[in-house]
């Protein structure tokens, strides 16, 4: 089987990575040609798009996310019919225009897979990035992904699927990710706010720090990227989450430590038990408001 992908930052290279280290023959292409040497070195082919686009079963779409629509577009005019488009982008609604060019929503699979390093680019590409995480399946127009292709996809990256509809996607995301990276760098930035400490804390800084701010110091570029394109999410998570911190604020100033406090060890509970479940029991995710197992 043949693999192409478009884009090899550190998403695409990490796919690019699985597949070839699954025997699969990955073709590749990147605006940044100097990575030619480095693809050649990892046993995958490099090249114009255009040269191996009607050699491969199916095509990945790893390129910034303002580009990912015009790439669609284009692979549209340019492929045959048959050809499999892999979008894995973080932000989906945005693309929906351009889902509509493709021939037959059976060719064209949304995916996303929830994994990512605090650094970009090939050189920290990981074949074993995405193992032990969900990948998010996102139906397309009512048309279920085909079975076969969605198993192989999670026995490569070594994934557990999870099925989101299209419209819950992005506000769940502002939700587990875009707002998290927010607040994760508001950490990193209140440091400089007190500059008394300011030369002492990198000294002192523990796992904890650690683990708080690690998304936090993420490329900027890109998630600015990723914020412009999920702004009216992020906004609306993004408010509730400051009238929260003015909530608790005023509990601090008066000397009280905030209820919510309690409920933030039940709402990690409840992600560990998540984590727990069979691949099979988390196919789905739950709707309405019923109990999670």
């Amino acid at each position: 089987m043949k693999l192409g992908v478009i884009g090899l930052g550190l998403i695409g290279g990490s796919i690019a990575q699985a597949f070839s280290n699954a025997g699969w023959d990955v073709w590749a292409w990147d605006v940044d040609q100097t990575l030619k040497e480095a693809c050649e070195q990892a046993a995958m082919h490099f090249g114009p798009w255009q040269d191996w686009l009607d050699e491969v079963d199916q095509i990945v779409i790893a390129a910034p996310l303002a580009t990912v629509g015009e790439w669609i577009v284009r692979l549209v005019n340019e492929a045959s019919q048959s050809l499999v488009i892999v979008d894995v982008s973080s932000v989906k609604m945005p693309l929906v225009p351009y889902y509509r060019h493709v021939f037959s929503p059976s060719c064209l699979v949304s995916l996303h897979p929830m994994a990512g390093k605090e650094v970009r680019g090939f050189a920290h590409r990981d074949g074993n990035l995405f193992r032990g995480r969900p990948c998010l399946v996102v139906p397309w127009n009512n048309a279920e992904p085909r079975a076969e292709l969605i198993d192989s996809w999670m026995q490569i990256l070594g994934t557990t699927p999870v099925t989101v509809p299209l419209e819950w996607h992005d506000p769940l995301m502002s939700m587990v990710s875009h707002v998290p990276y927010l607040i994760s760098a508001s950490v990193l930035a209140l440091t400089k706010k007190v500059p008394d400490l300011w030369p002492h804390w990198p000294y002192v800084a523990g796992t904890g720090f650690m683990d708080v701010t690690r998304i936090g110091a993420s490329d900027v570029d890109l998630w600015q990227d990723i914020l412009n394109a999920n702004r009216q999410n992020v906004q609306d998570t993004f408010a509730r989450y400051t009238a929260l911190i003015n909530e608790w604020n005023d509990h601090i100033q008066k000397g009280l430590w905030p209820q919510a406090l309690r409920d933030a060890a039940s709402v990690r509970q409840l992600v560990e038990r998540v984590r727990t479940l069979s691949s099979s029991e988390r196919t789905d995710i739950p709707h309405g408001t019923d109990t999670l197992p």
